[in-house]
């Protein structure tokens, strides 16, 4: 009886060792520590890992907020700002970051060996996007219609625009205003006309502004309540606020009746004096603005375990977040000054609609960056092209997670889960810049961080997307992978991913930038 009593319990044992291992799996890149018998600490720092990319997530609106979280993150890791358009003074060991319009940032850390004794160097780089679709102000945002005043707006990249109905809506983006007495320096002063200086300044406004109304289904014909398919352009126009509510305010703040300033002949005074509020000036001194709107509801956790992350942009979010993130956390290591690489993190604007501007990818900027950076460390111009031949691009954008109601959507053998890793992307059309080699290295650096890695193509008889990968590629000669962690609702008002996954993409860039040397000149190339 009590060998049967210890068989049982052996075998109870087993089945929890069994859960245990599979857990670990799950887990990934923390896999080693839980296997060490510390699954709850491997469990709490991935949901640490997720909690912070929410954190950052709620800091955004605009591209012009993402490159102000990353600047944050930055400057608190010690980074050093330099500027656009001006020499550069940079030193091996240092970690410096640039930016370019506001929404275009590259970061990047001088490894202590680069470019020294003969050895191997090259630009180790994680590439993002720091746009996502969304409904932007018109230039004239003025609109009124059936006594309700509403805002004009333009449809920005390829959304689900049915995702934004019904839903809450606050602004973030850009304000220029003219500043008649502030000024930002002694040298504007003593350039500055008697009218003022012009001025950017950043808005975020999280508060429920707006709402975007569905039509009742007792309105819709048979064929619309079958496929509802809004006119981009008739059906969505947010409602500010309704009339009768307008001109009581106007009236109680005794609001001018017809202003001199030309910006309240196209926008409503009640959306500028509510931006003005906020900015801390007169809604006559706004010049011009570039708003994004956006869901007004923070990104939280969701489903009865709390494993998903529900937010906004989490394309292509998650990948600029952990870019940096992991950049900034590989420069706080010893590995850092052993380095032979200068480790990067850039994040483009406009990827959403082509890429082609002087903050997109398609534009000069990387590599006029890259030149500026060789050239401060006295890389001598014909040694350059070695160096971008031994250099690497992770193209980081999330990928097409399978959906449980649409199991049919992916190709069968390439079903990317939660839960299971990041993502390698290949297209035999070179829409993803991943080959052979490429993807051989990125699985030898996921192999030594543990981090699990799955597989994605798009079926035969769907189109498939593009990144910036093969645009980087091609621009610069550089060899490149496209690859992300897995998601949901791809474009959507709101989208989804795992919160494991979050972590596995942060454990990803910062083994990448340790490892990524090492790995490569090892490796037996043609």
């Amino acid at each position: 009886a009590q060998a049967i009593v210890a068989q049982g319990s052996e075998r109870r044992s087993e089945a929890r060792r069994g859960e245990d291992r599979k857990a670990c799996t799950a887990l990934g890149p923390l896999a080693a520590m839980a296997r060490a018998g510390s699954l709850e600490t491997a469990k709490a720092a991935l949901s640490e890992a997720a909690q912070h990319f929410v954190d950052f997530v709620n800091q955004t609106g605009s591209p012009y907020h993402t490159v102000s979280a990353c600047t944050g993150l930055l400057k608190a890791s010690g980074f050093v700002e330099l500027i656009d358009g001006r020499q550069w003074s940079v030193a091996r060991g240092g970690k410096y970051f640039v930016t370019k319009g506001g929404s275009e940032v590259m970061a990047f850390v001088v490894g202590g060996k680069f470019y020294q004794g003969g050895v191997e160097s090259g630009l180790s780089i994680i590439g993002a996007h720091t746009d996502s679709p969304c409904l932007r102000l018109r230039p004239n945002s003025k609109v009124s219609a059936s006594g309700m005043l509403q805002v004009g707006i333009q449809t920005y990249g390829g959304g689900l625009w049915h995702t934004w109905f019904d839903r809450p809506l606050g602004l973030a983006g850009k304000v220029v205003v003219r500043e008649a007495k502030r000024r930002k320096s002694e040298e504007q002063a003593a350039t500055a006309s008697d009218e003022g200086t012009l001025v950017e300044h950043l808005v975020r406004i999280p508060e429920p502004l707006m709402i975007i109304p569905n039509l009742a289904i007792h309105l819709q014909n048979a064929d619309e309540r079958k496929a509802f398919s809004p006119n981009t352009e008739s059906h969505l126009q947010p409602v500010l606020c309704s009339k009768i509510f307008d001109d009581r305010q106007a009236t109680s703040s005794a609001r001018e009746e017809k202003p001199k300033e030309d910006v309240f002949s196209r926008h409503h005074a009640a959306l500028l004096e509510r931006v003005a509020k906020d900015l801390g000036c007169s809604p006559g001194d706004i010049v011009d603005a570039d708003l994004c709107l956006m869901d007004s509801q923070p990104a939280c956790f969701a489903g009865l375990y709390s494993e998903f992350i529900s937010a906004p942009r989490i394309d292509n979010l998650l990948s600029t977040w952990a870019a940096v993130k992991g950049l900034c956390e590989f420069a706080s290591t010893t590995a850092a000054a052993e380095s032979q690489d200068i480790c990067m993190a850039v994040s483009f604007d406009h990827e959403e609609c082509g890429s082609q501007s002087c903050v997109g990818a398609e534009g000069a900027t990387l590599p006029s960056w890259c030149e500026s950076l060789l050239g401060a460390l006295e890389v001598p111009v014909l040694a350059r092209p070695a160096i971008y031949s031994k250099s690497f691009l992770l193209s980081a954008d999330c990928a097409h997670g399978l959906h449980p109601n649409y199991a049919a959507k992916h190709q069968a053998e390439h079903r990317p889960d939660f839960h299971k890793g990041i993502v390698i992307k290949m297209n035999a059309n070179q829409r993803y810049a991943t080959t052979a080699l490429t993807s051989a290295l990125f699985r030898e650096v996921c192999r030594q961080a543990d981090v699990p890695v799955q597989d994605f193509v798009v079926r035969n008889d769907a189109p498939c997307g593009t990144t910036i990968g093969p645009i980087v590629s091609s621009k610069m000669g550089i060899r490149t992978i496209d690859i992300g962690a897995p998601q949901w609702a791809m474009h959507s008002c709101r989208e989804t991913c795992a919160t494991s996954d979050a972590g596995h993409l942060l454990t990803l860039s910062r083994a990448f930038y340790e490892s990524f040397r090492r790995i490569d000149s090892a490796a037996a190339k043609m």
